[in-house]
């Protein structure tokens, strides 16, 4: 890609978007637990146009002032009820309205795990990385696939602190 044609998608993600509202943050916080991290069913709205229960790791928007950090403790609160660590940040993605921003975080008390929200998720549940029978959304299953091996061997580090 030449150096014009990066300038104009930089102008057109960061400048024509943000200023048309179709570029907003959201976080997306892969929360893990030993070998598992956890899901929740995904909300019904016009992108995810199926029957099938779909899931993906808990997240929203960034509200404007609010720092990247500040909108993971935020978001994973009200949706899970968790109170959690951010362990690191994964990269970022893009789909036509939002830039994802994702993160690995451990919760600090399993204790206060609830569905917080049951109008928008049903279900919380602990899944393997692995499971081919999870249906991720599409989003959701492909940044979970990019970050895997980040994903795994974060788990690997917390389970030998745990140990220890």
């Amino acid at each position: 890609m030449s150096v014009l044609n990066c300038i104009k998608d930089f102008c057109y993600w960061e400048v024509y978007n943000r200023f048309k509202g179709n570029n907003q943050d959201v976080v997306c916080a892969v929360i893990v637990y030993e070998n598992q991290i956890l899901a929740q069913t995904a909300q019904r709205n016009a992108v995810i146009n199926t029957n099938d229960t779909q899931y993906v790791v808990p997240g929203g928007k960034v509200e404007p002032g609010e720092t990247l950090n500040a909108a993971v403790h935020r978001e994973i609160k009200e949706e899970t009820n968790l109170n959690v660590d951010v362990i690191q940040k994964l990269g970022a993605t893009r789909n036509n309205k939002y830039k994802l921003h994702w993160f690995i975080c451990a919760p600090t008390d399993l204790s206060l795990l609830k569905v917080v929200e049951p109008q928008k998720q049903k279900e919380l549940k602990w899944v393997n990385l692995d499971d081919a029978s999870i249906n991720w959304t599409p989003k959701n299953a492909e940044a979970l696939q990019h970050y895997k091996a980040q994903i795994k061997e974060v788990q690997q580090t917390l389970i030998k602190e745990n140990v220890k």
